[in-house]
């Protein structure tokens, strides 16, 4: 297999990283995306359901295809699903309030207990890191 990485990049990839093994960093992002692959497959096997729930934003009930793949500890009305248009669903009981994400940028925000966001990831391959602020 022969990898294209366009001069730009190979500049940057040169400048930043020096004598760095690029061969292994390549098989490891590589191997991290093939996770990420097959735990979303895995997922979408498993198949999507039906979930109702009443958001208080629309003032009425929603339905909406899902695949539960979170909740939270911290906080039992917590739940995130993914849809099969890979938004990050996520139901806050307590508050009656649905939230769509279309990215997990977007998701990981400061709002969600921690390990919630760290479960979520795990079920979708994605790695997870907690940025300290130390």
């Amino acid at each position: 297999m022969t990898v294209y990485v366009p001069d730009d990049l190979a500049a940057e990839v040169k400048a930043e990283l020096g004598d760095s093994n690029v061969s292994a960093i390549c098989q490891a992002a590589l191997r991290a995306e093939l996770d990420r692959v097959r735990a979303r497959a895995a997922i979408t096997k498993e198949g999507f359901e039906r979930v109702e729930v009443y958001d208080s934003k629309r003032e009425r009930d929603v339905a909406f295809q899902g695949r539960q793949i979170g909740r939270s500890y911290d906080r039992e009305q917590l739940v995130a699903w993914l849809t099969p248009k890979d938004a990050i669903a996520v139901y806050d009981g307590d508050q009656e309030e649905l939230f769509v994400y279309d990215s997990y940028s977007e998701f990981a925000t400061p709002d969600w207990p921690k390990d919630f966001i760290a479960e979520v990831f795990g079920s979708l391959g994605e790695k997870y890191v907690e940025e300290l602020d130390i």
